[in-house]
């Protein structure tokens, strides 16, 4: 891939960000009543934030594609495919939390590998 010019990577960084930001405020304010959860989805934003804007700067769009549907694709499979229990001490546990961490991590790890085959830098 060639390189992208600065304008480019602005752009790219911009539609990014704000693509991610529609889905995070979808994700945790829209969904709350499906998932309940305050702390992991802020904390996969923040992190998804971090690798959007350094690969941008980069001009790393794959990575970018990756981490905004990793982050997606992480939530929706979280809530379908998430199980309820019970604890030893009587509290309510829920896996929704794990499997959209590991969806998420799992997809930022391909697209930096696919950024490594296609960009061998």
């Amino acid at each position: 891939m060639k390189p992208m010019s600065l304008k480019n990577k602005i752009s790219w960084g911009t539609i990014s960000l704000g693509l991610f930001a529609i889905i995070y405020c979808l994700c945790r304010f829209a969904f709350f009543d499906v998932h309940r959860m305050k702390q992991w989805p802020n904390l996969l934003a923040v992190l998804g934030l971090i690798i959007i804007v350094i690969a941008s700067i980069r001009g790393r769009r794959i990575l970018s594609i990756t981490t905004i549907s990793g982050y997606l694709a992480g939530f929706i499979l979280g809530m379908v495919l998430n199980t309820d229990g019970i604890d030893p001490g009587g509290g309510r546990t829920n896996n929704a939390w794990i499997i959209w961490g590991s969806v998420f991590i799992i997809s930022v790890v391909i697209g930096f590998l696919l950024e490594r085959k296609f960009n061998n830098k």
